[in-house]
C-alpha cells in the first residue's frame, strides 16, 4: 500500500492543502480563499473558527480523490505570529489578532523601553513589533480586561487548527521564538517577560519539536469527515521555516535565498548561534536538533524588478529585456541601483530610506539601468550576508522564488555572492515543507532528489569585478543613511 502525506498551509488569506508521497510527489492540490476583518483603522482580526472550517471542508474534497486508509499523517505550517486567545473550554475568546495587525504602533516603543531594562529580555526588544502575540497580548489585557481574564491559553494560528482537530495544545519552537514572548538564551518561554508584564506561565502552551506527532484526529472529527481512519498530526512549523525546509535548506545548512516580492536571506546553523543581526528563529525539527535560523530581508528585493519592468518600462517580457543585456556588461556597468525602495528593517531598522541610481550620464543605456536594478538587490543580499554570515564559508547559495526563473539573475548572484548558486528546478512551498514534517515523523528523514536542481558557478574574473563595485555600493549606502538622518533632523 502506498503512503500519502498531507500538508496544510494556514496562510494569511488562503488555506492551501497538498497530498504527496514520501517523494514530494504531488497526488492532490488545492487553494481556498477567505477574508479576514478590519472592524477599525489598523485592525486586522479573524474568527480562527474560519480556518477549521476550511479545513475540513478542503479534507472532505481530498479523501474523495486520495484513500484515508493510505494517509499516514498530516504536517501544518501557517502565518506567524498571528494570536488566538483561548477559554478553558478551548473555545476563542476574541477573534484572534493578526500579524499584519498594527493597533499596537503607540505601544510599541514603551514595551521596547521595558523589555530593554532587563538583561535577559534585552535580545526581545530587537524584534518586537506590531503583530508580535506580546503586544497582542498586551493590548487585550489593557483594552479588554474582560477578555483577558478569560483565557486559559494562548496559541498561533497552525496550532488553532492543530487543537481543534486532534484535542491537543501545542506549538512549536519556530512560532515560539518569534512571539517576543521567548528567550533565545534559555531556549524557551520567557519568565522575564512573564513577570514583568503580570502573564501567568500557564498561557503558554508546551513547545514541541516541528516533526513531533502531537496527537491524531479526533473522534468527532473523523465523523464530520467521514472516515474511520485515525491519522496522527505533527506539531507543524511557521511558514518561513516550512519553506526553507521545502527548498532543501536544511539539507546541508547552506543559505537560502527567497526572491519574491521580498528578497529574503535565510542562514542555518546547527549550533544554537545567535546573530546580533537579523532575526533568530529557533528551528528544531526533530528530537536533539539545535538548528537556529537567521533571517533578514531586502523589503523591496524581487519587487524592484517588477516595479522597474511594470511601473517603469510598462512591460510584462521580463525575458525579452534580459535577453537585451549583452554579457560583457557584467562587471562593466557604470550604474549602481540602492534597492531600498521601501525603507530597510534589517540592519538600519529606518523606514524612512528610499533608492536611488548612482552614475547616470547621457550615454547611460536602458539595458545598464535595468541591469543595475538586478544588480543592486544582489548587492543588498550580500551586505545583508556579510553581517549575518556563520563562520564557516557556505558551499553554495540556494535561490527559489519567481525571480530565480531568471538565468540572468542567478548568474548575477553567484559572481556577486562569490559561491555557486543552487537553482531547484522543481520550486516547493511552504505546504511542501508542511508534508516534509508529516514524512520525517513517519519515516525518521526525508532527503531531496538530486536531479531536480542545477548549479550555476562564479566566473572569477567577474567576482573581482563585482568586488570592487560592491566596495562602490558600500560607499553609496553609507552616504544614503547619513541622507537620510540629515533630511530626517532637518
Amino acid at each position: 500500500m502506498k503512503h500519502v502525506y498531507i500538508g496544510l498551509d494556514i496562510g494569511t488569506t488562503s488555506i492551501k492543502l497538498s497530498a504527496v508521497d514520501n517523494k514530494l510527489n504531488t497526488l492532490y492540490e488545492n487553494q481556498y480563499m477567505y477574508n479576514y476583518l478590519t472592524p477599525h483603522k489598523g485592525w486586522r482580526e479573524i474568527d480562527p473558527n474560519t480556518w477549521v472550517e476550511i479545513v475540513l471542508e478542503g479534507l472532505k474534497e481530498l479523501f474523495l480523490r486520495v484513500s484515508p486508509h493510505e494517509v499516514k499523517g498530516f504536517g501544518i505550517t501557517g502565518q506567524m505570529h498571528t494570536t488566538v486567545f483561548i477559554d478553558k473550554h478551548g473555545c476563542s475568546v476574541r477573534p484572534a489578532i493578526m500579524w499584519n495587525d498594527t493597533r499596537t504602533k503607540e505601544m510599541i516603543p514603551k514595551i521596547k523601553a521595558r523589555l530593554k531594562a532587563h538583561e535577559s529580555s534585552a535580545h526581545i526588544a530587537k524584534i518586537v513589533s506590531t503583530g508580535s502575540p506580546l503586544a497582542n497580548l498586551l493590548w487585550v489585557k489593557e483594552n479588554e480586561p474582560e477578555n483577558f481574564d478569560a483565557i486559559d491559553k494562548i496559541l498561533f494560528a497552525k496550532d488553532y487548527v492543530i487543537l481543534k482537530l486532534t484535542g491537543h495544545y501545542s506549538t512549536d519552537y519556530c512560532d515560539s521564538s518569534t512571539s517576543s514572548l521567548y528567550d533565545l538564551n534559555k531556549d524557551g518561554w520567557s519568565e522575564t517577560v512573564q513577570n514583568e508584564f503580570g502573564f501567568n506561565k500557564e498561557l503558554f502552551p508546551p513547545i514541541n519539536y516541528s516533526s513531533a506527532v502531537v496527537g491524531e484526529l479526533t473522534e468527532e472529527i473523523r465523523e464530520r469527515l467521514g472516515i474511520e481512519a485515525r491519522i496522527s498530526m505533527v506539531a507543524g512549523t511557521g511558514d518561513n521555516v516550512a519553506a526553507a525546509l521545502a527548498a532543501a535548506c536544511f539539507e546541508n545548512d547552506q543559505p537560502l535565498i527567497s526572491l519574491g516580492t521580498s528578497g529574503v536571506l535565510v542562514i542555518p546553523n546547527r549550533f544554537h548561534q545567535l546573530k546580533d543581526a537579523g532575526k533568530n528563529v529557533v528551528a528544531k525539527i526533530q528530537n536533539g536538533d539545535d538548528t537556529i535560523i537567521t533571517q533578514g530581508t531586502v523589503q523591496a528585493g524581487g519587487k524592484s524588478n517588477s516595479w522597474w519592468m511594470e511601473n517603469i518600462y510598462r512591460t510584462k517580457d521580463y525575458a525579452q529585456e534580459q535577453e537585451h543585456i549583452p554579457a560583457q556588461l557584467l562587471g562593466n556597468n557604470d550604474v549602481i541601483f540602492f534597492p531600498h525602495l521601501n525603507g530597510e528593517k534589517t540592519l538600519h531598522a529606518n523606514p524612512e530610506i528610499r533608492g536611488a541610481f548612482v552614475g547616470l550620464s547621457f550615454e547611460t543605456t536602458r539595458e545598464e539601468m535595468y541591469l543595475a536594478v538586478l544588480e543592486g538587490v544582489a548587492f543588498g543580499i550580500r551586505r545583508l550576508f556579510d553581517f549575518m554570515r556563520n563562520e564557516e564559508d557556505p558551499k553554495y547559495f540556494t535561490v527559489v522564488g519567481g525571480g530565480a526563473k531568471s538565468g540572468l539573475w542567478l548568474n548575477i548572484f553567484a559572481n556577486i555572492m562569490q559561491f555557486p548558486i543552487k537553482h531547484v528546478r522543481k520550486s516547493q512551498e511552504a505546504v511542501h515543507g508542511a508534508a516534509i514534517l508529516a514524512i520525517t515523523a513517519s519515516e525518521g528523514a526525508f532527503s531531496f532528489d538530486s536531479h531536480e536542481y542545477q548549479m550555476i558557478q562564479p566566473d572569477q574574473l567577474l567576482v573581482q569585478k563585482y568586488n570592487k563595485k560592491y566596495e562602490n555600493y558600500l560607499v553609496l549606502s553609507d552616504a544614503i543613511l547619513q541622507y537620510t538622518e540629515a533630511v530626517k533632523n532637518k
